[in-house]
């Protein structure tokens, strides 16, 4: 009976489905529907994150966490495809990789194994990488001359942070851009079918030290995300100031600083954790702060804030979500360069004004090891809850153990095909 249903009809309906997950279900009913319906449809909303589990000391380790709103709760999935690889950022559903040997980097999106190519981090600039070169375990090591005195600095892992200018998957004019440890004045940028990697100026002025007495200042990196039409936001120092990048396609893809704005006086300034998250067309801040407990205990607690970042004529300003400016139906997934905003009435069992947030516990220092987990904060009460593991027979909360090298991505779903 089913399968008597008009192509039209059928995908007139799947338009009202807005999980990846309900998506391929329908479409999987029988085969007339698989040939009405594209595998990569082009009418999803932003999607659920996975926590993707990375452990570059450890090959076997790929893994991905799967959110469930039962019980606040999920489940580990194997990962394929990422062995011997980095995960150095996420952007619109696909992974960021550096192979740990070639230093080659590529895009990979998780959910349809499509895999785009990029230039190898050993076309960076002259005047920064000195050299390159595989250690006798495999591993490349880069000698890189940093900011500090032009002293250079060997390491394994140079790249700090790394995003996509838009999604490759709506835009072929897309960029990748790369910001390396201890290397400030700079940022690299590139584009498919490009040799190399290209220096931009990362600020307003090219000399981002300045020196006195037994004291040194610089912009510290905190966060940095894509928002609006080729733009990027970033969070320095302290969350002192805000850097607002355009994106220029090209060919070449070049970025350009073109504002550097105080943050607004209302956001604290601070080290704890900060992030940006691009959310429906705007853009938060989220900033840690500390909280005492009923039972006088101090945790880790939130402030979130909408953000204008401002423009090169304009100042920055901030408003701090409270009972009036709610985020109402909206779920955040936090994270450095790579924080998710999905709508909570596409995903029933979901709240909407609620955040989830990865946190590490020490175990001890003889083992040298953390646990990861998850925390859900309700922006309404203030509780902060902790995520189950709903692979465990009793309601345990999710932990991974790790070291130090080992790192957690969000990454939401992306099923649509390129350039469509």
């Amino acid at each position: 009976m089913w399968a008597r249903l008009s192509p039209r009809l059928v995908k007139l309906t799947s338009h009202f489905l807005t999980s990846a997950t309900d998506y391929l279900s329908f479409r999987a009913v029988c085969k007339p529907w698989r040939s009405a319906l594209p595998l990569r449809p082009s009418h999803l909303h932003t999607q659920l994150p996975f926590l993707l589990l990375l452990s570059p000391s450890e090959p076997r380790i790929r893994s991905a966490f799967r959110l469930s709103a039962a019980s606040y709760s999920g489940s580990i999935r194997p990962l394929p495809n990422t062995v011997n690889k980095f995960c150095i950022g996420s952007s619109f559903g696909w992974l960021i990789l550096i192979c740990e040997a070639s230093s080659d980097v590529s895009l990979f999106n998780p959910i349809t194994a499509e895999e785009i190519s990029l230039p190898s981090l050993s076309t960076l600039p002259a005047d920064v990488l000195i050299s390159s070169a595989q250690s006798e375990d495999g591993v490349r090591m880069y000698t890189v001359k940093t900011d500090c005195h032009n002293l250079p600095v060997e390491s394994d892992a140079i790249v700090d942070k790394a995003v996509l200018s838009s999604d490759p998957t709506l835009d072929r004019d897309f960029v990748a851009i790369v910001f390396l440890n201890d290397v400030h004045k700079k940022c690299f940028s590139c584009r498919p079918g490009e040799a190399s990697w290209r220096a931009n100026v990362n600020g307003p002025i090219l000399d981002l030290y300045f020196f006195a007495p037994g004291m040194r200042f610089l912009f510290r990196l905190v966060d940095v995300v894509p928002y609006g039409t080729r733009r990027l936001c970033a969070v320095y120092d302290d969350t002192e100031m805000l850097g607002i990048f355009d994106v220029d396609p090209g060919p070449p893809g070049r970025v350009t600083m073109i504002a550097c704005n105080v943050m607004p006086i209302s956001v604290p300034q601070n080290r704890l954790p900060t992030y940006l998250v691009p959310s429906a067309g705007e853009l938060l801040l989220v900033t840690g702060c500390p909280k005492r407990t009923a039972d006088g205990r101090d945790i880790e607690s939130f402030r979130v804030f909408w953000l204008d970042p401002g423009d090169w004529n304009r100042d920055a300003e901030a408003v701090e979500v409270d009972d009036i400016h709610l985020i109402r139906d909206r779920i955040f997934f936090l994270g450095t360069s790579h924080s998710v905003s999905a709508d909570a009435g596409d995903y029933p069992g979901f709240e909407g004004n609620n955040m989830y947030f990865v946190y590490q516990d020490e175990v001890t220092e003889e083992e040298e090891e953390s646990v990861f987990s998850i925390g859900l904060l309700s922006l309404g009460d203030g509780e902060i809850r902790v995520v189950a593991d709903s692979n465990q027979a009793e309601a345990q909360r999710f932990e991974w153990r790790s070291d130090g090298s080992d790192a957690t991505w969000w990454v939401s779903p992306n099923l649509r095909g390129r350039y469509e």
